[in-house]
């Protein structure tokens, strides 16, 4: 009796996620496609039912690690500074770059992606382009698009040298120093168009602001 599609669907999950772990903690190269099937209970012969080379597994393991990623879910959260605050927080921290939360492609992945094939490069490019719309989804202001992209660097690029690092205490100190980059960017950016609207209003607005905060203050 042939599986069902859920049975597959499910299999192929597996197979993903022991993939995601395995070229996260060894790269491209030291791993086989052995060794993912053995890592998801399968065989070999499993292998060519779901993917057509190591090369598209890979690919593939870029966007189930996307899909899958604690990102993913904090992202859905109420739109705001807090829920971008979280985004950063949990991936930005000690237990990603320790494997004790599922790894991020994006970082992980990022010394070997370079020399892949064109899929793979591709897979990554959108990978990239959804967590900088997550950010972005967040994020407010002025030069918006400028701003997500810079953290969205700093928090990949700050996993990544976290991550290949050796020292205890400085791979702490490069994950504080992109968040506090980070919400230091989203502060500036915030005071920035707070002045920038206030400048607009008219003289007459000004002053009813003026009064009102004195009134307050009384």
């Amino acid at each position: 009796m042939p599986y069902s599609r859920e049975h597959k669907v499910r299999t192929r999950e597996r197979v993903l996620a022991g993939a995601l772990r395995l070229f996260s903690e060894r790269g491209f190269a030291q791993v086989t496609i052995d060794e993912v099937m053995a890592h998801a209970g399968l065989t070999r012969g499993a292998f060519y039912a779901h993917f057509t080379s190591k090369e598209h597994l890979y690919a593939e393991a870029i966007d189930h690690g996307i899909r899958t990623s604690a990102i993913a879910a904090l992202a859905g959260g109420p739109k705001g500074l807090k829920t971008l605050q979280n985004i950063v927080d949990s991936y930005l921290s000690r237990g990603h770059v320790d494997g004790k939360m599922a790894p991020c492609p994006l970082a992980f992945f990022s010394t070997d992606v370079g020399v892949r094939e064109h899929r793979v490069r591709s897979t990554y490019t959108t990978a990239f382009l959804s967590l900088v719309g997550a950010i972005g989804s967040h994020a407010s202001g002025p030069k918006t698009e400028e701003r997500t992209l810079a953290i969205a660097v700093l928090m990949v690029g700050g996993v990544a040298v976290s991550t290949a690092v050796t020292d205890s205490i400085l791979k702490d100190n490069i994950l504080s120093g992109c968040r506090r980059a980070i919400m230091d960017l989203v502060a500036t950016t915030q005071t920035k168009a707070s002045s920038q609207s206030a400048a607009r209003l008219s003289p007459a607005s000004r002053k009813r602001r003026v009064r009102t905060a004195y009134r307050r203050l009384r």
